[in-house]
């Protein structure tokens, strides 16, 4: 259950590993059960280094330069490109029987893509206002303001690497999905996700004992743009027809 990324060896040469924890402040192991039942969430994207694989979908997925200087569409698809590879390099994800990754990927894309976009692109005020428009972009339509109200919810409480990580995490493992073989085991997985979050937010940020609480509120934000506004704002020109479930499951397996 350590936040520590020591831990878990990082399973991409692209990745580079959160910043190690003050020793004083590193919670302690009490985990009861072996490593293989342990749930993983410190494979950190660099997203300054990573590029959607060239051959899929070429015509649109090429040419990367770092974020903020793209359109919102390519920035769009590097960022669900990242959490596909985020949710697939998760051990305790990839343990899990393939229909139920499918299926919690296809219910999950647009919280986790979401929460990318948060976490890479509200530092940046290029890459935020290519993604989601600015206060004085009077074109902007509903869909990218309710996504600029998340965004500034989001920054308001600086959320850092670690509990972004959680909190992919609790988003990712949705017990209550329709079609999941194995249901028990992907609540006992979210479960450990939010104790996670809850250990670390009393270690490294033990003066706001109600930040947990309050990260947790965030999530429901998330759900403020249906993954059809989504897709119909930011992936339409890249995707075209092709259904969202198919390019997921494409991406996946590739």
């Amino acid at each position: 259950m350590a936040l520590s990324p020591a831990r878990y060896p990082l399973l991409s040469p692209h990745y580079a590993p959160l910043p190690p924890p003050d020793s004083t402040h590193e919670p302690e192991n009490h985990q009861t059960d072996s490593d293989d039942d342990s749930i993983d969430v410190t494979n950190e994207e660099d997203s300054s280094s990573y590029s959607p694989p060239a051959n899929s979908y070429p015509q649109n997925c090429i040419s990367y330069g770092p974020l903020g200087i793209e359109s919102a569409a390519e920035t769009a698809a590097r960022l669900l490109f990242m959490a596909v590879k985020w949710a697939r390099n998760l051990p305790s994800f990839a343990g899990l029987a393939f229909r139920d990754q499918v299926t919690l990927l296809e219910e999950g894309w647009s919280e986790l893509f979401l929460l990318n976009a948060v976490q890479w692109c509200a530092p940046l005020d290029a890459a935020a206002s290519a993604l989601f428009g600015t206060e004085h972009d009077t074109g902007a339509g509903e869909c990218r303001r309710r996504l600029r109200a998340v965004v500034s919810r989001y920054r308001s409480v600086l959320v850092d690497p670690a509990e972004f990580a959680c909190m992919k995490a609790i988003v990712l493992f949705k017990p209550e999905t329709r079609g999941l073989k194995d249901p028990l085991q992907i609540e006992n997985l979210q479960d450990q996700a939010q104790v996670m979050l809850m250990t670390h937010t009393r270690t490294a940020h033990g003066t706001a004992p109600a930040r947990f609480g309050r990260l947790l509120l965030l999530l429901p934000l998330l759900r403020l743009v249906t993954p059809q506004q989504l897709e119909k704002e930011f992936f339409a020109k890249t995707i075209g027809e092709t259904p969202m479930e198919k390019v997921l499951a494409d991406m996946y397996k590739n």
